[in-house]
């Protein structure tokens, strides 16, 4: 090989070397919805976090925003163009409604050495109340007071059967004007209350149902009567 080209080989050699990058990439995406999930639920995505760049990619740190959220990455030293698998479980137990949180990805990936994961979720109560509580306030002794509570299932694709009510009082009486509920559907459920005597009394209705999520609800009551 000429003197005269060998410097010019390694000029090359150097400046190739230079420009070699790793280069994170998630797949298929890293903003993304998980969908409708009851409250309980885990819900589990899986992600491949692959390298698109020319050198090796190093994976120093895989965190979720809150202990709510999990992580799991199968390799953390992937050389060009090999993948890696990351877990996510998300535990719903604690949230109601929509839901968005965050995974971050550190590594050697210059242009990027902090990469966001951001999923979004739906969580859903199995069934819904209107109101949640049940007061009877300013009664009055040997008087009937009626009080209705909308119950609704908020599901798009599953029914829901109540089975059976039950209260440990004899000053409530409870009717419930439809036990199948549709997606989407509503019922109302008549609570009554009538005392024979003045104070104050606490309680609670308890409703079962066919959902194996969620097989038995508590409906908190409380009423104050007065002696005249």
């Amino acid at each position: 090989m000429s003197r005269k080209i060998l410097p010019f080989c390694l000029l090359f050699l150097l400046v190739t070397a230079g420009f070699a990058q790793p280069k994170l990439k998630v797949l298929p995406e890293a903003i993304f919805d998980i969908g409708d999930y009851y409250q309980g639920q885990r819900a589990e995505k899986k992600l491949s976090v692959k390298n698109v760049g020319t050198d090796t990619l190093r994976i120093s740190d895989v965190r979720a925003q809150c202990g709510c959220t999990a992580t799991m990455m199968t390799d953390k030293i992937l050389g060009t163009g090999k993948e890696g698998t990351l877990s996510i479980t998300f535990d719903t137990h604690a949230y109601d409604g929509k839901v968005t949180k965050q995974v971050y990805i550190t590594s050697n990936d210059a242009s990027s050495p902090k990469t966001t994961i951001q999923f979004t979720a739906n969580v859903m109560k199995v069934l819904t109340f209107t109101p949640d509580f049940v007061s009877f306030d300013q009664c009055k002794v040997d008087s009937t007071y009626t009080r209705l509570i909308t119950i609704t299932n908020p599901s798009k694709t599953q029914s829901i059967k109540i089975l059976s009510l039950d209260v440990k009082s004899d000053q409530i009486k409870t009717s419930l004007f439809k036990n199948e509920l549709m997606p989407g559907e509503q019922t109302q459920l008549q609570v009554t209350f009538r005392s024979d005597k003045a104070g104050t009394f606490s309680g609670s209705i308890e409703l079962s149902t066919d959902h194996p999520l969620m097989p038995k609800f508590d409906l908190k009551y409380n009423s104050w009567v007065n002696r005249k």
